[in-house]
């Protein structure tokens, strides 16, 4: 799927996409090797909520393949000093985000939780985290996907880069 969106936006030139198994990474890539990492990992925990009967969505969704521990520890072995991680993950999970992060010395800057309207509780955080950086957190503005009449927000456009 993200290889799809990054052709959608010829966005060929600008990102890699890595498809290998999280625990097995460190073998394909030296240390210290990138300058940033975007992820967007399971976010139930294993056995928990509803589990889908489709192997890839499970999988998708769950921490059945990988956990989070899995992959900040490989994404603060594969970052460069200050760079950063870009994670997307569910609110109910920010304690545990926040916690492993900092375990593998990834210092949370930026937060910015995303609410599907308003009026509605957020459904998403976005996460920046930089190897090595000083205590210093950020918590960004709302982002609002929809306005009341189910249209996208004005900043949700200029994100799509379409016309408002």
């Amino acid at each position: 799927m993200a290889k799809k969106s990054i052709e959608l936006n010829n966005l060929q030139d600008k990102f890699t996409i890595i498809n290998e198994d999280i625990k097995k990474i460190s073998k394909k890539f030296p240390a210290n090797s990138f300058d940033a990492i975007v992820t967007n990992p399971p976010y139930k925990k294993k056995n928990t909520g509803l589990q889908s009967n489709d192997k890839g969505q499970l999988i998708s969704r769950h921490e059945v393949m990988c956990n989070l521990d899995d992959i900040v520890k490989a994404s603060a072995n594969l970052l460069n000093s200050n760079c950063s991680i870009y994670m997307v993950h569910r609110p109910n999970r920010l304690i545990d985000v926040i916690e492993t992060l900092k375990r593998y010395k990834l210092e949370p800057k930026k937060i910015r939780f995303v609410y599907p309207k308003i009026g509605k509780e957020p459904n998403l955080i976005l996460i920046k985290a930089t190897k090595g950086g000083k205590d210093f957190l950020k918590i960004e503005k709302p982002l609002i996907i929809y306005n009341e009449d189910g249209s996208y927000t004005k900043e949700i456009l200029k994100i799509y880069n379409k016309k408002c």
